[in-house]
């Protein structure tokens, strides 16, 4: 799991979406915080629907895989402090199960079955996650950079005989975010990242997370390229 978040840190550092969040949440003598109206001035800047490519990535060893991504895709921006996307690919999701080959146990053959319907059911969900500037240490030039904190998405799966409740459960520590940048009043950037950490199936508890010898994490970025 360690390495698995490793990877997953070092992927987004290659996309300038996504900044040393956590360092910046820090509460210090150097930072100003803004007030409730500045805040909504903020987010009143960055409302609006943006949108382009859609990009799914797992660590394999001391690499990172793009296994699949979505063009033309698009998520909204409101100004209160919310992104949503309406029909977030859930379906895509399927490659945060890993089985091994030799893996013949029970254990395996039931998070297989869950892989296998998570891919075949081209489900879709709406995503929504909360955005804010916590700090004058997130200014940069011509706008924001910010946290976001995606909420659990509840999906239904039918495998095995019987219908399961899934539930896919993303990083909100305020390690992952994204950016907007304007230079004008037409050319306008929004762009974030997101990792899915964990998995529950039945139970949404540690009792129904699906093991880690079993899940590996994905990152997902939200660009305009």
């Amino acid at each position: 799991m360690k390495t698995t978040k490793k990877m997953m840190l070092f992927v987004a550092t290659l996309f300038v979406a996504t900044f040393a969040l956590s360092s910046c949440l820090s509460d210090d003598n150097e930072t100003k915080k803004p007030t409730v109206e500045e805040q909504a001035g903020y987010q009143r800047t960055m409302a609006g629907t943006y949108g382009s490519t859609l990009r799914f990535f797992y660590p394999s060893f001391n690499n990172v895989v793009k296994y699949d991504s979505l063009k033309h895709y698009s998520w909204d921006v409101t100004a209160d402090s919310t992104i949503t996307m309406r029909n977030f690919p859930v379906c895509k999701l399927d490659s945060a199960i890993i089985i091994s080959k030799d893996n013949h146990s029970d254990s395996a053959v039931e998070f297989a079955a869950l892989r296998t319907a998570i891919h075949e059911s081209n489900a879709t969900a709406k995503l929504t996650a909360k955005y804010f500037v916590p700090n004058d240490k997130y200014f940069v030039e011509y706008g924001y950079s910010f946290p976001v904190f995606p909420m659990t998405i509840k999906q239904s799966f039918f495998y095995n005989g019987k219908s399961h409740d899934v539930y896919f459960m993303f990083d909100v520590s305020g390690t992952y975010g994204g950016k907007f940048l304007s230079s004008n009043f037409t050319d306008r950037v929004f762009e974030y990242n997101m990792v899915l950490s964990g998995i529950c199936v039945d139970k949404y508890s540690a009792e129904g997370l699906i093991p880690t010898q079993y899940f590996r994490q994905v990152l997902i970025t939200s660009t305009t390229k």
